[in-house]
C-alpha cells in the first residue's frame, strides 16, 4: 500500500499509532499526466488512496503543469489546474516532491514555461528533488500554522531520499522523517554476495539488452547472478547492485542503505545531463557506461568513479532477408536506415539521410533507401518537427525511398540489415550506436555521423565518419528539458559524397566493413565483456580470494 497510515496524524507523537474512524483532509497533487508511464491518472490515484486510508480528498490536480513538457501545456490545462490550488490553498507552504525532478525548473525559471507559468511564484513552492515521482499529501504542521507538503511512499524510500542528503523540509517535517527512518527495512536480501541485477530487464529496448547483457557476462566470469543460474567458480565479498536504468530512476531503485555495492550501468546521448540524472550520482558507488563519450558525459557532472566498460554481445547467423515486402531486385542498391521511434526521431535525423540520398542519386533508379522504424503516431512526442511527415511526403513523390513502420521480431531485423549494401545512421547523438554495431558484425558498410558514441567502432578504417557541426538542441527536441545543450548536425553534403562512394566503390566499402567486423568481434564480444567486468570487480576488491 503507498501511505502509511501513521502519517495521517495531527500531532505526529514519535510513537504514533492510526485511529480508528478518524477521517482526515489532504490535498493530493497529482504529478502523473494521464496514462503517462503506466502510471492511473491523478484522480484515478486519489481515489483510490481515499478508498484505502479513509481520508477525505478536497482537491486533486492531474497533471502538475511543472511536469508536464512545455510541448504538452495547454491553457486549459493551466485554468484547471490553477483553480484547484487557489480552491484548495490560501496560504504558502513548503513542498517536498518524492520526484526525479523532470521539469522542475519550470517553477524558478519562466524561460522553460509559458508567461503563465510565472504565477507558481506566488505560491512560493520550496522544492526537493529526491527520487521518481510519487504521490504527495498535505499534512498539517505541528509547528507551523501552515501546511508542509509530506510524501506518501514507503519507509524504506523515506531513508534512501534521507541518505542522498539533498533536501530542504521544514524542521518539523525534518523531524518527523527522522522518526520514520527508525522502522525502515532494508532492500530484500535474496542470496547473500551475488550481483543483484535490476531495472529494466525484459523487452527489446537498449536497457534491457544490456541487462541480458550484463547477466551473460556475469555468468562467462562465473560470477552469480540473480537473473540466471549457472555454475560459479567465484565468490563475493560483499553483495552488488548493478542498475540497468536511466539515472533518473535509480534512486527508486535504491531502497534503505545497505551493504552493498552500487553500481549504475547508465546511458545517455547529449553532453548535458538533465536534472533528473543528478542526484544518481549521489547514491551510486560507481558508473559503468558503454563508451568514451558517455564517460565524459558523466565524469563532468558526478564524483563518483565512471568507467568505460564497453558491451558485449553476439549476433546470430541469420540469412539475408530477400526484401520482398519492398519490392527489391537483386539488381538494386540498398541503403538502410533504422531506428526505435521511442529514442527520438529527431535524434535519430532521419531527413538528413532523405535528403542526402536524393542527393547523391538524382537520377540512379536501381537504388533504394529503406527508412526501418518502429510505428509511430503524428503526434509523438519524439517528432516535434515532423521529420517523419515530411520523408512520407518525399516518399509519395519518389518510390525510391520506401518506409515502413512495422514492428519486426528482431531477427527479421538482423535479416533485413545482413541484406542491406549500406547501414546509415545520420544522428545527431548517440550512446553507443547499436544499429551500426550490429551492421558491423555481419561486415555490411557503414556510414555514421562522426560523432558520440559510435565514434568508439567507426572510423576511417572500419566505416564512413560524415564531418558534422554542433548546433544547439532546441527546447522541445530532447527527451528531457535541457540548458544549453547541443547535438551534432550532420554535413548532408558530405553523407551524400559517403553514399556514392559506397555505391561506385563496393570493394572498398566491403574492406571497411571487414575491419569493423574484426574489431566488433574481437573488443565487443562477451567474452571480453566477461573479462572487463571481471577485472574491474577484482580492482573494486569485491571478489573474495
Amino acid at each position: 500500500m503507498l501511505f502509511d497510515k501513521s502519517l495521517t496524524i495531527d500531532s505526529i507523537p514519535a510513537d504514533a499509532t492510526p485511529v480508528a474512524g478518524v477521517r482526515e483532509k489532504y490535498v493530493i497533487l497529482g504529478l502523473f499526466a494521464s496514462g503517462g508511464q503506466g502510471q492511473p491518472p491523478a484522480r484515478q490515484l486519489a481515489a483510490r488512496l481515499a478508498k484505502e486510508n479513509n481520508i477525505v480528498v478536497t482537491a486533486a490536480i492531474a497533471p502538475s503543469p511543472a511536469l508536464v513538457p512545455l510541448r504538452f501545456r495547454s491553457r486549459r490545462l493551466w485554468r484547471e489546474t490553477k483553480a484547484a490550488v487557489d480552491q484548495t490553498i490560501e496560504t504558502p507552504f513548503t513542498a517536498i516532491i518524492y520526484s526525479a525532478g523532470l521539469g522542475f525548473e519550470a517553477i524558478d525559471k519562466p524561460r522553460w514555461c509559458n508567461r503563465r507559468m510565472e504565477e507558481w511564484r506566488r505560491i512560493k513552492l520550496t522544492l526537493t528533488i529526491a527520487n521518481r515521482a510519487k504521490e504527495c499529501v498535505l499534512l498539517p504542521d505541528p509547528k507551523t500554522p501552515r501546511w508542509v507538503f509530506v510524501l506518501i511512499t514507503t519507509l524504506v524510500c523515506i531513508a534512501n531520499w534521507r541518505r542522498a542528503g539533498n533536501f530542504r523540509a521544514s524542521e518539523a517535517t525534518q523531524d518527523l522523517l527522522k522518526r520514520r527512518v527508525a522502522g525502515c527495512t532494508s532492500m530484500p536480501p535474496g542470496r547473500d554476495n551475488i550481483v543483484r541485477i535490476c531495472g529494466i530487464t525484459d523487452g527489446e529496448s537498449g536497457l534491457a539488452r544490456n541487462a541480458l547483457m550484463s547477466a551473460k557476462a556475469f555468468a562467462l566470469a562465473g560470477i552469480p547472478t540473480s537473473m540466471t543460474d549457472h555454475v560459479t567458480t567465484r565468490r563475493l565479498k560483499r553483495p552488488l547492485t548493478l542498475h540497468h536504468a536511466n539515472a533518473d530512476q535509480i534512486p527508486h531503485q535504491m531502497r534503505a542503505p545497505d551493504k552493498s555495492l552500487h553500481i549504475g550501468f547508465l546511458l545517455w546521448e547529449l553532453e548535458t545531463l538533465p536534472a533528473s540524472h543528478l542526484q544518481a550520482g549521489n547514491m551510486l558507488d560507481e558508473v559503468w557506461v558503454p563508451s568514451r563519450y558517455v564517460q565524459k558525459i558523466y565524469e563532468k557532472t558526478y564524483n563518483c568513479p565512471v568507467v568505460n566498460i564497453g558491451k558485449g554481445f553476439s549476433l546470430p547467423d541469420v540469412r539475408a532477408s530477400n526484401m520482398v515486402d519492398y519490392n527489391i531486385e537483386a539488381n538494386h542498391h540498398v541503403l538502410l536506415m533504422c531506428f526505435d521511434t521511442h529514442s527520438s526521431v529527431e535524434r535519430k535525423n532521419p531527413l538528413a539521410a532523405v535528403h542526402a540520398f536524393l542527393a547523391a542519386f538524382p537520377t540512379d533508379l536501381n537504388v533504394r533507401l529503406i527508412i526501418k522504424t518502429t510505428p509511430i503516431d503524428q503526434s509523438h512526442w519524439g517528432d516535434p518537427n515532423g521529420q517523419m511527415h515530411k520523408i512520407r511526403a518525399i516518399a509519395h513523390r519518389d518510390p525510391r525511398v520506401i518506409m515502413d513502420g512495422r514492428m519486426l521480431p528482431f531477427y527479421d531485423l538482423l535479416a533485413l540489415i545482413k541484406r542491406a549494401d549500406c547501414i546509415v545512421s545520420s544522428h545527431r547523438a548517440e550512446g553507443f550506436g547499436y544499429i551500426p554495431a550490429y551492421a558491423l558484425w555481419y561486415a555490411r558498410p557503414v556510414i555514421v555521423t562522426d560523432y558520440s558514441g559510435t565514434r568508439d567502432f567507426c572510423n576511417d578504417d572500419t566505416a564512413y565518419p560524415v564531418a558534422y557541426k554542433m548546433v544547439n538542441a532546441r527546447i522541445g527536441e530532447t527527451i528531457a528539458p535541457l540548458k544549453n545543450a547541443q547535438w551534432a548536425e550532420i554535413d548532408v553534403d558530405a553523407l551524400a559524397n559517403a553514399m556514392r562512394e559506397v555505391r561506385e566503390n563496393p570493394l572498398k566499402a566491403q574492406t571497411k566493413a571487414l575491419h569493423g567486423q574484426k574489431l566488433l568481434k574481437s573488443k565487443f564480444s562477451p567474452q571480453m565483456q566477461a573479462k572487463r567486468y571481471l577485472d574491474r570487480l577484482k580492482a573494486l576488491g569485491v571478489l573474495a580470494d
